[in-house]
């Protein structure tokens, strides 16, 4: 099957593509550009010399070369030395030779799908995830934001969050022109506090960073769920989510970031038991009443 512009690399470079990711939240923005670079062209990196790799990424070679010092490589020559170690381990597959039974579809896939989950779930026991849940209970005013092929699952989360919260919006920057943000006095929402949920991955939106310096800008409390390659998100805030996207699948799997999501809004509801009971009594008779269900 063809690649997408945003699926993942068929490539048998594991082990890098390991370092690359464990390394990605402590690179600076400019080295973790050309990570996030290398990352979606493994297929690639063959071919490239550092002056054709900065200039691909934009950056200077010097910062090429910094990344791959500190990732134990001496140049583009010692990185492609790696590249072919790892490619001559791998031994071809002999079908004949497989067992019975065979290895159930998507097992690769399974595997690493688990991964990105366990991953989810290990952030939910942090600090930074328990500073993310009460910074949403606390906010008067709750947007959240999706582009691209992860708007939906933005507007699901919108509805979700809704039904735990009150004062839920989906914000679409584009369709109204943040028409919600309009203040017609200086001191309209002096005792309002708001926060922005946003969803976003690879590729990610051009207007996810100016929306997220904008709500930096305007005092606003910015949660990011994204994938793991992001490296532009801590820039804007400490309240970040990284949802391992790839998976072997045409497109980046969405599993994870729909379960960090699924968390989200079950810790926010869990801080407010019976608030968040009697809200669904109410949304469970209104919906009844119009006969929706």
């Amino acid at each position: 099957m063809k690649e997408s512009f945003s699926s993942f690399p068929q490539t048998r470079y594991p082990r890098f593509e390991g370092q690359l990711r464990e390394a990605m939240t402590d690179l600076t923005n400019l080295e973790a550009q050309v990570a996030q670079y290398m990352a979606l062209h493994l297929g690639d990196l063959s071919f490239e010399t550092g002056a054709s790799l900065a200039s691909k990424v934009g950056v200077s070679e010097v910062t090429v070369s910094r990344l791959l010092r500190r990732l134990g490589y001496e140049g583009m020559r010692g990185l492609k030395r790696e590249l072919q170690s790892e490619l001559s381990a791998l031994e071809p597959v002999d079908e004949t030779a497989l067992p019975e039974p065979t290895p159930p579809p998507f097992a690769a896939v399974m595997e690493l799908e688990f991964k990105a989950l366990r991953s989810v779930f290990q952030q939910c026991a942090t600090p930074t995830w328990r500073n993310l849940i009460d910074t949403i209970d606390a906010a008067d005013r709750v947007y959240v934001t999706g582009f691209q092929t992860v708007r939906g699952i933005a507007e699901d989360c919108a509805r979700r969050l809704a039904l735990a919260k009150s004062d839920v919006r989906f914000l679409s920057a584009h369709d109204s022109m943040l028409a919600e943000w309009l203040q017609t006095t200086v001191d309209e929402k002096r005792h309002e506090t708001e926060c922005l949920i946003m969803i976003d991955v690879v590729p990610y939106a051009r207007e996810a960073p100016v929306l997220a310096e904008f709500c930096k800008q305007t005092g606003r409390k910015i949660v990011i769920v994204t994938d793991e390659l992001c490296y532009w998100a801590k820039d804007y805030t400490d309240l970040v989510v990284h949802a391992r996207s790839r998976s072997g699948l045409f497109l980046e799997s969405t599993v994870g970031i729909t379960a960090a999501i699924n968390l989200l809004v079950h810790s926010v509801a869990a801080l407010h038991p019976e608030n968040t009971e009697s809200r669904l009594d109410h949304w469970k008779a209104v919906a009844r009443g119009l006969n929706v269900f």
